[in-house]
């Protein structure tokens, strides 16, 4: 070892106040690029097992494709594994309920196939020859045919094929096809099967699927086309080695699986992803490069002398830089191990103690619990981003220091510079603080780079609170975008009107509140997607706009009016009058029937390529419309509107009709009062994602007939919101009351939304634990740095308080110099702090307004909380190092130089 490196280390040695904090400060700083680079890493690899379990671990499915097109790809070398599901075709069900599902679709797999796509047994066991097979539920619940293990099925499989158009041959339909009317199977063949087990709807079934799925085991019987799963060894190409070899049928990629693998082909995505990233990790940096930098800048007048010294007796440039990194060097070796130590635990004891939490995101059967991920990569990111920190902090001071000549140096004559009216302090100093406070004043005039780097510590350190404050407050903004605007239930149901077996709504929500973990029930219908004129001058002129650029055809100029859609709500009535009352407002008001008078929910947010933003429809309370609803017409159901025409397809045809809008349209009058801000009554679907005003009428208008010979109004749905404590024991027991009372669960559905809104309070409580975690950790930083700062600064300035001492200055005369430098300190901290902390805010919002609509956050709490714990801290530590200061010998004081 050189000399340097030895005087190098015997300075750290003597220093050991100096590095004892600086070796913490880096073992903070590595811990938390630690902390932030494995949680990343741990919840991408949790968040990718999560979907594999899910949905199955392809990255790219091609559906209904031939034989032809799976050799071809196959042969890829950019393919690296798949497997194939025969569609070997449809048999048709006897006795199905459901008009748009008719077909059994039966399907051919292998044994690796649920390596690729799941398929969840909740009976029996999975095929083990082409003569078993297994059925999903979903037929039993949706369909209303049931089946058992150990049932023989004799089915007639065959070919879908559309109905024949006039001059047109009829086409092949397959399992990208929704069930078109008129359809049928041809070239069918007799199969047996014997079921075998009894699975969940499969995830490899579309929603719009024709047929409810069934797996038998893959033999060498020909199918009528094939699916194939794939992943390839470089997924981002996914869909261009797809398209290459795509001959028939469609394909896709499976895109939430390829984000979390890191090889998402959704640039959008990525961007949000590395800039969150990027914004985590420079906040982290400029935090420990403030707190390292200061530990070798606070004393560079003691380190500029002992520079000076070295290359007095000929230390080169060279030689004095390479000590500094060799110092940098000896530090990160202690630092940076505890640092890594530190991180790995801190964040595994949080994903440890969360993973509980994240058990409430999870609704699968198997329980998916969350473990720390430890990657290598990970880690050499956070060992080479901290010895960066670490290397830049100390070549800083210590290139200014190399500059100084060695008789200057030695001098430190470029430390103090005496400028002629510039020490001068006014008399409110010496009024407030007595001479201590004007001697303390003049001190910080004539040495300002001494006390520029404490100033500079308080001012990163504010600037690091605020911005880590105002960064998890957006964070968590994002999370609490929500869809709906309405007050919380526990379950929604529904029952259709066919099903009800000729009771009323009220007999039906009175059944439901006898069941006894039911405590409340309350009913409503609604009526989407209808239509109101309204005039021009009551719309914002933000929406109107809207609608001249991309539906020009709703405006009639004549009448000076516009074509809007509208959602109709029917509350109970004795609901909606005990809301009304609640929000102080005119029950007769609301609840007469002629004229119809409506509250309003106007919302109305939209997405583009570059961001999401919201717009009023409305310009103002009290407006009158006209409410324009299609006629129902016999075989038909209403389609859409074009134009001045209403389109009505056939219900058993690809037959349609098309009728002008003034011949098959029912109108109302319709009066909308208040403009609603508050959340809507439990149950009323509120979407701001949906282009429509949103009105909420009483019941009594539905029983005065007010929907007769509206399109798709008759067998449509009651909705029943429910309120219960036990809302998983009521599910269950309100799917018994389905089975009795009712036509069975399929005569509508049974959503536990107390469940779904633990899993969003579970998901909002751990962005709060890792919100707070890091605005802790990043005040640990901050404090790091002010008490490095102003206890090395007050220790290094022992020599002039023992000469003050010496010179007989009191301890009230020292405290009031020091209560003068505190004050100071925090004052110039917090004007440079604040603003520029304020402007950081500002630009995150910018950055996330353009993407998402949302309001500016002024940071009001973080700046109030800095700047208490400023003054705060300032103040203790500096009393914690002059009560070090006061223990020791005067004249040692004199002598000594070290820490």
């Amino acid at each position: 070892m050189n000399i340097f490196n030895q005087f190098t280390l015997r300075t750290l040695r003597k220093n050991k106040i100096r590095t004892l904090v600086t070796v913490v400060g880096i073992a903070l700083s590595v811990a938390m690029f630690t902390a932030v680079t494995s949680s990343i890493a741990s919840f991408q690899q949790y968040l990718l097992n999560m979907e594999v379990v899910r949905e199955g671990a392809w990255e790219g499915r091609m559906m209904a494709t031939d034989l032809q097109s799976i050799q071809n790809i196959t042969a890829d070398k950019r393919v690296k594994d798949w497997t194939q599901m025969d569609n070997l075709g449809y048999a048709e069900l006897k006795d199905c309920t459901n008009d748009d599902k008719p077909y059994l679709m039966i399907e051919a797999v292998d044994k690796d196939f649920t390596k690729y796509s799941p398929i969840t047994l909740l009976e029996g066991r999975m095929p083990k020859d082409s003569s078993e097979i297994v059925i999903s539920k979903h037929l039993e619940y949706n369909g209303g045919v049931t089946y058992k293990i150990g049932d023989t099925l004799k089915l007639s499989v065959g070919t879908r094929y559309s109905k024949a158009l006039s001059g047109e041959k009829s086409e092949v339909l397959t399992s990208n096809d929704p069930y078109r009317p008129g359809e049928n199977v041809k070239e069918k063949s007799l199969k047996t099967y014997t079921v075998v087990g009894i699975c969940d709807r499969p995830v490899s079934e579309d929603y719009s699927s024709a047929g409810y799925t069934a797996f038998t085991r893959k033999d060498d019987q020909k199918a009528v086309n094939y699916d194939l799963f794939l992943t390839f060894n470089t997924p981002e190409q996914s869909y261009d080695i797809m398209t290459k070899y795509a001959a028939t049928g469609a394909y896709k990629t499976h895109e939430d699986l390829l984000c979390f693998e890191g090889k998402s082909t959704n640039n959008s995505f990525n961007a949000i992803l590395y800039s969150m990233g990027a914004i985590l990790m420079a906040i982290i940096m400029v935090g420990a490069i403030s707190l390292i930098y200061s530990a070798f800048s606070i004393s560079l007048s003691e380190r500029t002398k002992q520079m000076g010294l070295l290359k007095s007796i000929g230390a080169t440039k060279k030689q004095i830089r390479h000590s500094v990194v060799f110092e940098a060097c000896v530090l990160c070796v202690v630092g940076i191990p505890l640092g890594i130590a530190a991180g790995l635990g801190g964040i595994g004891i949080t994903l440890h103690g969360i993973s509980g939490l994240l058990l409430k995101l999870w609704s699968g059967d198997t329980p998916l619990r969350i473990h720390l991920v430890v990657t290598w990569q990970a880690i050499a990111i956070a060992v080479i981003v901290s010895f960066i920190t670490v290397l830049i902090s100390a070549m800083i001071p210590a290139a200014k220091a190399v500059r100084i000549p060695a008789i200057q140096a030695i001098r430190q004559s470029d430390d103090i510079k005496i400028r002629a009216g510039k020490v001068k302090t006014s008399g409110l100093t010496y009024k407030l603080f007595g001479f201590s406070g004007m001697l303390a004043s003049k001190n910080f005039k004539r040495n300002r780079k001494k006390y520029r780097t404490t100033v500079f510590s308080l001012f990163i350190s504010i600037v690091l609170f605020v911005s880590a404050t105002s960064f998890s407050g957006y964070l968590k903004k994002l999370s609490s975008i929500a869809d709906s605007q309405q007050e919380s239930y526990d379950i929604g149901c529904s029952v259709s009107d066919k099903a009800a077996n000729g009771k009323s709504p009220s007999e039906i929500a009175a059944g439901m509140e006898a069941i006894g973990s039911v405590d409340s029930v309350r009913y409503l219908k609604e009526n989407y997607n209808q239509q109101m004129e309204i005039s021009q001058e009551c719309l914002s002129d933000e929406y109107l706009s809207y609608v001249k650029k991309n539906d020009p055809g709703r405006i009639n100029e004549k009448k000076g009016t516009v074509r809007i859609p509208v959602n109709l709500s029917f509350l109970q009535d004795d609901v909606f009058r005990e809301y009304l009352q609640e929000k102080n407002m005119d029950t007769d008001e609301y609840m007469t029937t002629n004229p119809m008078n409506a509250l309003v929910w106007d919302c109305f947010a939209l997405q583009d390529e570059k961001k999401i933003y919201s717009m009023e429809i409305l310009k103002k309370d009290n407006v009158d419309a006209t409410l324009a609803m299609a006629k129902a017409v016999k075989g038909y159901y209403f389609s859409w509107q074009d134009g001045d025409n209403y389109i009505y397809n056939s219900n058993d045809s690809e037959e349609s009709k098309m009728i002008p809008v003034d011949k098959a349209t029912i109108t109302h009058p319709l009066h909308l009062g208040k403009r609603m801000t508050a959340n809507a009554p439990a149950g009323v679907s509120i979407s701001k994602w949906n282009e429509a005003v949103n009105v909420v009428l009483p019941y009594s208008l539905v029983k005065d007939g007010i929907l007769r010979g509206v399109a798709d109004s008759e067998g449509g749905y009651t909705r029943y919101i429910l309120m219960a404590k036990q809302h998983e024991k009521a599910s269950t027991d309100l799917a018994g009351y389905y089975e009795e009372e009712l036509s069975g669960v399929d005569s509508g559905t049974i959503v536990d939304d107390a469940a779904s809104r633990d899993s969003e309070q579970a998901l909002i409580l751990v962005l709060d634990i890792f919100s707070y975690g890091f605005i802790a950790l990043i005040s640990l930083i901050a404090i790091a740095n002010v008490f490095n700062t102003i206890s090395t600064n007050v220790m290094l300035r022992r020599q002039e308080f023992a000469m003050l001492k010496s010179v007989g200055m009191t301890g009230k005369g020292f405290r009031r110099m020091m209560n003068y430098e505190c004050i100071l300190y925090g004052i110039k901290g917090l004007i440079f702090g604040l603003p520029v902390s304020l402007a950081l805010s500002f630009l995150m919002y910018k950055s996330m307004v353009d993407g998402i609509d949302v309001s500016f956050m002024f940071p009001w709490q973080g700046m109030l909380i800095s700047a208490f714990s400023v003054f705060a801290i300032v103040f203790i530590t500096m009393l914690y190092a002059m009560r070090k200061v006061g223990k020791e010998n005067t004249i040692e004081a004199l002598r000594n130089e070290n820490l």
